[in-house]
């Protein structure tokens, strides 16, 4: 694999996630999807996780340490706790913009890096000798995959 495949690969996902959200209306969005979070919460979920690499990208780019606020939590679940606190009152709309752009913003951050930058184990200190294309994967396509049964009843069934 080398830097086009991993964008192709990404953009292709993250382009059939936003069709489903397409067809997934407001008010639906606003429905319960996965345990206590509605649509428009996993897909806050989604966009955050998505800009978390281009954000730890800029400063890999910029040579400097990842800011605190890259990682507002120790552990997963700590940090999905936040950012579903720091969501919860986002609008369906502020929700779908910001998984558009922050798909953008990680395209941006990833244009600089060579295939070296991202698939060399041990690149950055902070990835605990893991390549940056792992951590890529991980917070975009596989991302998608696992939260796309949540929102998939969402575009097809009558508002609960």
């Amino acid at each position: 694999m080398d830097k086009d495949e991993l964008q192709r690969t990404i953009t292709t996902a993250h382009r059939e996630l936003a069709e489903l959200v397409g067809r997934i209306s407001d008010d639906r969005l606003r429905d319960r999807a996965m345990d206590d979070w509605t649509g428009k919460d996993v897909l806050a979920h989604l966009a955050w996780w998505q800009d978390h690499p281009a954000r730890l990208l800029e400063d890999l780019t910029a040579n400097r340490q990842p800011e605190d606020d890259t990682h507002p939590g120790s552990t997963t679940d700590e940090i999905n706790e936040y950012v579903f606190r720091e969501h919860n009152e986002d609008s369906p709309e502020v929700v779908r913009h910001a998984f558009t752009q922050t798909f953008q913003r990680l395209l941006t951050a990833i244009e600089p890096l060579t295939d070296d930058d991202l698939f060399r184990p041990g690149r950055c200190s902070w990835l605990d000798e893991g390549a940056l294309s792992e951590m890529l994967f991980w917070d975009t396509s596989r991302h998608y995959q696992d939260h796309f049964a949540h929102l998939e009843p969402l575009s097809r069934s009558a508002h609960t």
